[in-house]
């Protein structure tokens, strides 16, 4: 397989990194890191073709079709969120590579954004449902294990996903040496559902695939190449903001994600009402018919265009692997010097072939 990719041994680091950016693979260290990441990550690692299996296996129907269901979550205590999205077993057929800031136009090969939630999980796992005894707000594994299971179980898995993305959590708030009490808590729960869903794997209760996502992936993805060096990822609120902005961007303008029950689209310049009730219903839009703000929607928006942009970094590990150079322009691997020079190639083959 590694043959197949001897081509990326003679790009430059600049080139590695894009590459590594656009196909959610760890872009930072030496050109040999590079390379030995892109060689190992890049390879398929099974049959596309060939769609998971239905997740639940004991007490319940089979799909109806077997789609992509993913579920992208933000697994906070007081601010959970979590994004449920669909493709199409035909989706990874395609070896059309997406950009961040291409707008899709195969509908059927798009994302659609089934539903995305927040809750409060240790008010919704209140000690009367649970055990009286316990006292709301607990810190310790034994009521977090609870939480854990009593989410999966009663809400998540219920949905049928085929792959759990979940984002990694930070250790320290900005870099402070000081451990806060509420980030070990939230490190707790997400080491509980991993813990749950292995164990629901290892009973075949359920069938699917976790994958944990490192949240400056997202970033890096989403936000370079608009404008700036990505001098910006370092502040936190201005990154929090900009995704917003993709979000809205994707929402005002109908590219990367539809919505569910068709697109909505009108003949008309102003959006028609059918589709603004669509938008309403899924938690995008607010009664007045902008986009909602506020009230932890960016967690919202974060599991959004974390699932988004792991259907792009699997499209593009696949355009890569099939199509080779061919895509370096496509994922911004070509400096300006390059992409002339490409161009030119191309105006002079036109010109013979007439």
């Amino acid at each position: 397989m590694a043959s197949r990719l001897s081509w990326v041994r003679n790009l430059k680091a600049k080139q590695l990194e894009a590459i590594a950016r656009a196909t959610g693979i760890n872009s930072s260290g030496t050109k040999a890191a590079l390379i030995s990441n892109l060689e190992e990550e890049l390879p398929p690692t099974r049959n596309d073709d060939n769609s998971s299996a239905p997740p639940f296996k004991k007490g319940s129907s089979k799909r109806k079709h077997n789609d992509y269901n993913i579920l992208s979550i933000d697994p906070g205590i007081r601010n959970f969120a979590y994004c449920h999205l669909s493709l199409p077993t035909s989706w990874l057929q395609s070896t059309q590579s997406q950009t961040p800031n291409t707008k899709v136009s195969n509908k059927s090969l798009t994302p659609t954004l089934k539903s995305w939630s927040r809750h409060d999980i240790s008010a919704s796992n209140s000690p009367s449902a649970l055990d009286p005894k316990q006292k709301i707000g607990s810190f310790d594994p034994q009521t977090y294990a609870r939480y854990s299971y009593d989410l999966l179980t009663r809400t998540l898995l219920p949905l049928r996903p085929t792959h759990i993305l979940i984002e990694r959590q930070r250790y320290r708030s900005l870099g402070g040496s000081a451990v806060q009490e509420w980030t070990l808590r939230v490190n707790m729960f997400e080491a509980m559902l991993y813990s749950t869903l292995f164990t629901l794997k290892q009973q075949d209760v359920w069938e699917g695939e976790v994958v944990p996502i490192n949240p400056s992936k997202i970033g890096k993805f989403w936000l370079r190449g608009d404008g700036d060096d990505g001098g910006a990822l370092r502040s936190e609120k201005k990154t929090k903001a900009r995704k917003m902005e993709v979000v809205r961007d994707m929402v005002g303008n109908g590219w990367g994600v539809q919505l569910p029950e068709g697109s909505g689209d009108s003949d008309d310049k102003e959006e028609n009402t059918e589709a603004k009730t669509r938008k309403k219903k899924t938690g995008l839009l607010t009664k007045s018919g902008d986009l909602r703000k506020g009230g932890k929607f960016d967690d919202l928006a974060d599991c959004l265009l974390q699932g988004l942009a792991w259907c792009r970094w699997q499209e593009n590990r696949r355009a890569v692997w099939e199509l080779g150079e061919d895509v370096l322009e496509q994922m911004g691997a070509v400096g300006e010097q390059k992409k002339r020079e490409v161009k030119k190639r191309k105006v002079s083959k036109g010109g013979q072939g007439n």
